[in-house]
């Protein structure tokens, strides 16, 4: 049996132990957009943000907070699926600090996973009644149609391994 024939719960852990094997072997560096003299972090797409907005989803529209997304690795599909060119399965740790917020957004053919390393965060779903406390350990599935917003209500530092499908830049 190949990888694609594997059931997804298979595909998924091997994909994440391929995603762990990859980060710890590559060089971090710090991404950021520069916006008015300013450094933003880009956390979500601003397309997904807007799609909340259109949809009039509850929760906050800026994200603040977050002193760090590191990007641990870039892998590209294409070579590896038919159907795939152009889109790559992506690593980064994002780094919340006590208050952080992540804004509202909807997942559009972003698919991916959080997996919190370390604090912990409040998760806020549309497919899931009141919020989720994600601690150490826990993993938070984001497929399309997935609309949420995340928070760190405590007073620790809040550190996150975010793995997701996206466009090659």
């Amino acid at each position: 049996m190949d990888y694609l024939t594997q059931p997804c719960s298979l595909r998924f852990a091997l994909s994440f132990v391929v995603a762990s094997l990859m980060i710890a072997c590559h060089p971090t560096k710090t991404s950021s957009k520069h916006a008015h003299g300013h450094a933003e972090m880009t956390v979500v797409p601003d397309q997904e943000k807007q799609i909340a907005q259109l949809k009039n989803l509850s929760g906050p529209t800026k994200t603040k907070g977050i002193s760090g997304v590191k990007n641990l690795v870039g892998l590209p599909l294409g070579q590896e699926f038919e159907g795939m060119k152009g889109r790559q399965m992506r690593a980064r740790e994002l780094i919340a600090q006590p208050g952080a917020i992540v804004a509202v957004h909807q997942h559009e053919r972003r698919p991916g996973f959080a997996y919190m390393l370390e604090g912990e965060m409040v998760e806020h779903r549309n497919d899931h009644k009141g919020p989720i406390v994600r601690r150490v350990g826990d993993v938070a599935v984001e497929t399309t149609g997935v609309s949420h917003w995340w928070e760190n209500r405590t007073d620790k530092i809040a550190r996150a391994i975010v793995v997701d499908i996206v466009p090659i830049k």
